[in-house]
């Protein structure tokens, strides 16, 4: 048995998951045998969801198969994209052995563990026991990692690898990711070699030295070593996305849709169909991209993952296609979870203005229109402006299709995906004298306030370059640049002039935001550090 005793599971709260009563009492006893009391039972995705948001859980126990909309990875799906779990919920997913290979083959996003029908109590515990085992011998690492101190992590993962040398493989694998964080490529290139030394089959390894090529600029090497390593393991699904990724980084678009094609032929699921959608999407294919999406679409249909984005990607593909009718019908039944959306609703109105404008009703389009405009009032740099954008030229209000592009550039100006929709906007609408006018011009303004910024920060005028960066921030607070801009710009001078606990408070908001907006960006990755480092050699001072 793990070392673990009795006496620490029955400090555990645990949430049972299951569409069958019998099942979740039985699961509940089992539990209670283990000393866990505190045993919540939820029914229905939508129970456990809400139980999952009031309260926070230990130990998730959930069964594949719920209802035929929804399943377990469906669910852990819908946790996972969310926030919902914290990361030391241990979550397990229970299913029978004759679907076992299917159900973990195909994951995504991985539970915990698995456990095969019939359980027992004393399995149950050994396989907690295993894990909280494992949290616990972590968590010198764990705890870093949470202040974003990846230097600190780094040197636990030393001092664990001393003392704990079972763990050899998990340790090495987390150390060379918090490496690559840190751009530390020699040491992370020294680590993936000492782990292939030990055991050459470590496919993560070598992917992790295909990254450190990657970084330092040797793309075409990188896609070399991928490839190789799925010539050996066409399965492996980390290798396709970053063979996706290196073809993104040179701009090789048709590349990148290859290997997220091959990706979503080995997991066909609603995730891997988006990716290929929007790829397929971007680069005019519009036939692979109504396939795709109408995929996302199907397997998506009543589950708890399916995405507002994924109707209005298919809705405008058929418009793209000729087919207005089809495209009016992907908006029956909408999930009212999306209708509260004023963006979804200002969106799914401007692909009706468009399919209308297709069918001749003109009359019909301008209304849709007039309702887009009522409901995306308060929308910026999304697909949603770009969708208003579209109608408004289908209409010929270029003028307000002009503002739509110019506004959602502005929001955004970073995003690649982003810009280069809007510049398929202006092409497929016949506008494309307007591209250098609304998007160069508008990402140049764009950079040109941040460069204001900075020159008033070098200036010694703070005050003026933070309110300059501010007032930019209320038109477009989700600009991932001028959030950087402002947060560097806060972190300098509390390096200068010490900490004051309002600054901490906006560096703090804008960190989290890029991280919602750019999860695992190295220069954001560098600000908290930054942030933690200045933190811990200041005294906070009262504003």
């Amino acid at each position: 048995m793990a070392t673990v005793s009795f006496n620490r599971l029955a400090s555990l709260r645990s949430l049972v998951i299951d569409d069958q009563a019998g099942m979740r009492q039985n699961m509940r006893l089992h539990l209670g045998q283990l000393g866990m009391t505190r045993v919540d039972q939820a029914a229905t995705p939508d129970e456990a969801i809400q139980f999952v948001e009031r309260n926070s859980y230990d130990v998730v126990v959930c069964d594949y198969n719920l209802n035929k909309e929804t399943n377990g990875q469906h669910l852990l799906e819908y946790f996972r994209s969310h926030n919902l779990l914290p990361e030391a919920t241990i979550f397990i997913m229970v299913t029978a052995e004759s679907s076992y290979s299917s159900v973990a083959g195909a994951a995504e996003f991985k539970p915990d563990a698995y456990m095969i029908k019939p359980l027992t109590a004393t399995k149950l515990a050994q396989r907690i026991e295993r894990m909280l085992d494992k949290q616990n011998t972590f968590l010198p690492i764990t705890q870093r990692m949470a202040r974003k101190d990846l230097a600190g992590a780094i040197a636990a993962c030393d001092d664990l690898l001393a003392a704990e040398p079972k763990w050899i493989v998990e340790i090495l694998k987390l150390k060379g990711r918090m490496l690559l964080d840190l751009r530390r490529l020699d040491e992370a290139k020294v680590l993936y070699q000492s782990a292939l030394a030990l055991r050459s089959d470590l496919v993560w390894a070598t992917l992790g030295l295909a990254k450190c090529e990657v970084m330092a600029g040797q793309a075409e090497k990188a896609r070399v070593m991928v490839e190789a390593v799925l010539a050996r393991n066409t399965q492996y699904i980390e290798a396709y996305d970053l063979l996706a990724n290196i073809a993104d980084s040179v701009g090789n678009d048709d590349a990148a849709l290859d290997a997220l094609s091959r990706s979503a032929r080995i997991i066909p699921s609603a995730p891997r169909s988006r990716l290929v959608g929007d790829a397929a999407y971007r680069i005019g294919d519009l036939a692979q991209a109504e396939d795709a999406f109408s995929q996302v679409v199907k397997l998506s249909k009543g589950s708890l993952t399916g995405q507002a984005s994924d109707l209005l990607s298919l809705s405008q593909v058929y418009i793209d296609n000729d087919n207005p009718e089809a495209a009016l019908r992907v908006f029956n039944g909408v999930p009212s979870r999306f209708t509260d959306s004023a963006a979804f609703m200002a969106a799914q109105a401007a692909a009706q203005a468009q399919a209308h404008v297709k069918m001749g009703d003109m009359a019909a389009a301008e209304e849709a229109f007039e309702a887009a405009l009522r409901h995306g009032a308060e929308v910026r740099g999304d697909d949603a402006a770009l969708m208003m954008a579209r109608a408004a030229f289908a209409l010929g209000q270029d003028d307000k299709g002009a503002e739509l592009i110019a506004g959602a550039v502005k929001a955004d100006h970073e995003n690649r995906a982003l810009v280069g929709l809007a510049r398929r906007v202006l092409s497929s609408a016949g506008k494309e004298e307007l591209i250098g006018e609304l998007i160069d011009q508008s990402v140049d303004h764009c950079m040109g306030l941040i460069a204001e910024a900075n020159a008033l920060m070098r200036g010694a005028q703070f005050e003026a370059s933070v309110a300059r960066l501010e007032e930019a921030l209320q038109n477009m607070p989700d600009n991932t640049a001028v959030l950087q801009a402002a947060a560097q710009i806060y972190l300098l001078w509390m390096s200068q002039k010490g900490v004051q606990d309002e600054y901490v408070k906006r560096v703090t908001s804008y960190l989290g935001k890029l991280d919602r907006l750019i999860p695992g960006n190295e220069r954001v990755v560098k600000m908290h550090l930054f942030l933690q480092r200045t933190l811990n050699n200041n005294n906070p001072k009262k504003t």
